[in-house]
């Protein structure tokens, strides 16, 4: 049988406009209009046969990609375009810039008041219906997470390094305070109070929130931690001129304290304490004069009835208040639960919870602590401000003791001295039945015998003694503008022994006195009244700027610089 050989049909391609538009080919291909099976290559004048591969082929060569000629063909355009192009890409790049200007202002406004991650996501939405006209607002992605990162890693970084270049030439003061967040890891947080040099505001910044080990939170443990924050970022201690903090033994304890490790590397370093823990420190001391029943009581009952109520703990006396008033709400509540738990359950401790709660002597004492403490609340809260007003400390703890006086001394009394008063002097106190301990005790006080009266008075008595031995606070006054810029409302404070004492080894004792005795006659009366609408550290910073007519010096820096830093 004879072979047939078949000839393979050969299909001719055409050339297609389409190729043109193709970025590896646009620069270089052209068509032949004498014949459409053909396609031409202008980088070096050739025509070849029409098909993809052989475009392909041809692209990828090595004679045609050795030409200079194709590269050449590439960065080819019309001025015109050039300029446009470039014209873009400028404003391309502006407009990012923009995007991301925007966003981190966002984020900053809501890291700075503190909004709730949670509004992030829902926020670009509504931004978005309310400005469809806004090109920046329309590329704007805001997300949680983003959120997270952009305060992590761009707005933190920024804050902590602005704060770090400022103190390490100045002098600051720094509060420190260690705390357990709710998923038990300790942390000690370094916040750095310092005055700004350019405006003489006063600051307070976060340095760092150190995360401790919970297994040992030692005082020479939380040193060493505070210690090498500061030395990573090139700190010196010298600069370091005062340290507050709670009233914790390991913070602030005369032995082996966080304090005393570091004044040993200081020796000059002042101990502030917090004025918000030192008030209801006193109302703790005054209320170990009452029986333990309250409290014991609050303690049991939150035992019983686990996340219902307010919790005591013997560290947080800030709460305290608030506990006695829901449980004054609760009380009826409570009776009637308590006397369905005994009947039912036959439980000893409900049955001694419910003694308690008919146990009207305790109901009085509820009554008085809900009356007493309020006065400490509403102390605490004014001192909890984000404004300097440490120049007030003076008149306010004056007004909460004549406050708590008032409940026991004789009137007449109150207008004097009354720092100096013997409270405990018999010839001071009102007599017994004039003792005010709220109305609502008052109230409960009328169904009772006359000697659980006088019982009960007796130990509110030494409550309020107690409590007005403890409140006064008088250092500070000085620093309010009745008394630094006008000399006859000075008395008590002629020589600053507190201030010049305390800050001896930081100023020129000599030359801070005279300063303050130059002060009231300096200025003028306009000069005088315009400080006097200004804030207290603006107030200072503006003193601390008067200048001497002949020598042009600084006339106050000795008293205002220090005064400025503490």
């Amino acid at each position: 049988m004879s072979s047939l050989k078949l000839k393979k049909r050969v299909q001719t391609k055409l050339f297609c406009q389409e190729w043109l538009q193709v970025e590896e080919y646009k620069h270089w291909l052209r068509n032949v209009i004498s014949d459409p099976t053909k396609f031409k290559c202008i980088a070096y004048n050739s025509i070849l046969t029409c098909g993809k591969s052989e475009l392909t082929k041809h692209n990828l060569g090595p004679k045609h990609t050795r030409k200079s000629n194709v590269k050449g063909l590439h960065g080819c355009m019309s001025m015109t375009s050039f300029i446009k192009s470039n014209e873009q890409s400028e404003n391309s790049k502006k407009e990012i810039i923009n995007v991301k200007t925007a966003e981190i202002k966002l984020f900053s406004f809501f890291a700075t008041n503190n909004i709730a991650f949670q509004t992030v996501d829902l926020l670009v939405p509504v931004l978005k219906q309310i400005l469809p006209d806004s090109k920046i607002v329309e590329k704007v992605q805001l997300h949680r997470k983003k959120y997270t990162s952009i305060v992590k890693n761009i707005i933190a970084p920024v804050e902590t390094y602005d704060t770090v270049s400022i103190i390490k030439n100045c002098h600051f003061s720094t509060l420190v305070d260690e705390s357990t967040d709710i998923s038990m890891h300790k942390f000690l947080c370094i916040l750095v109070r310092y005055v700004q040099p350019d405006s003489g505001v006063v600051h307070t910044r976060l340095l760092e929130l150190l995360p401790v080990n919970a297994t040992d939170c030692s005082a020479s443990k939380l040193y060493e931690e505070f210690k090498q924050c500061f030395a990573s970022k090139n700190i010196s201690l010298s600069n370091l001129i005062s340290v507050a903090s709670d009233g914790a033994n390991v913070m602030v304890g005369k032995h082996n304290s966080f304090f005393t490790h570091l004044k040993r590397d200081n020796p000059d370093l002042i101990l502030m304490q917090c004025i918000c823990h030192s008030a209801p420190l006193a109302a703790s001391k005054a209320s170990q004069q009452l029986p333990r029943s309250p409290e014991d009581l609050i303690i049991e009952t939150f035992q019983h009835i686990s996340l219902k109520i307010l919790k005591l703990a013997e560290t947080r006396w800030l709460a305290l208040h608030q506990c006695f008033v829901r449980m004054l709400d609760c009380w009826y509540g409570l009776t009637q639960y308590f006397r369905l738990v005994v009947v039912e359950d036959h439980l000893k401790s409900a049955e001694q919870i419910l003694d308690t709660l008919n146990n009207v002597v305790v109901k009085a004492y509820f009554f008085f602590l809900k009356h007493s403490l309020d006065y400490f609340n509403s102390f605490n809260a004014l001192f909890q401000t984000r404004k300097t007003i440490i120049h007030q400390l003076h008149t306010n703890s004056i007004r909460l003791l004549k406050s708590i006086s008032q409940n026991f001394i004789k009137p007449a009394l109150l207008t004097g001295d009354i720092c100096n008063l013997k409270f405990k002097d018999p010839n001071n106190l009102l007599p017994e039945s004039e003792i005010y301990v709220g109305t609502e005790c008052e109230t409960i006080l009328k169904t009772l015998p006359r000697q659980l009266v006088t019982e009960f008075k007796n130990k509110c008595l030494n409550f309020y003694i107690t409590a007005a031995e403890e409140i006064i606070f008088t250092e500070m006054g000085f620093l309010d503008y009745e008394v630094s810029l006008n000399a006859t409302n000075r008395e008590g404070f002629e020589t600053l022994p507190h201030l010049l004492s305390t800050f001896k080894n930081f100023i020129d004792c000599n030359k801070a006195s005279e300063e303050w005795r130059t002060m009231p006659n300096f200025f003028s009366n306009d000069e005088c009244l315009k400080m006097k609408q200004l804030s207290i550290s603006k107030m200072w910073y503006n003193i601390g700027q008067a200048k001497d007519l002949i020598n042009d010096n600084f006339k106050f820096y000795n008293i205002s610089d220090e005064i400025s830093h503490h």
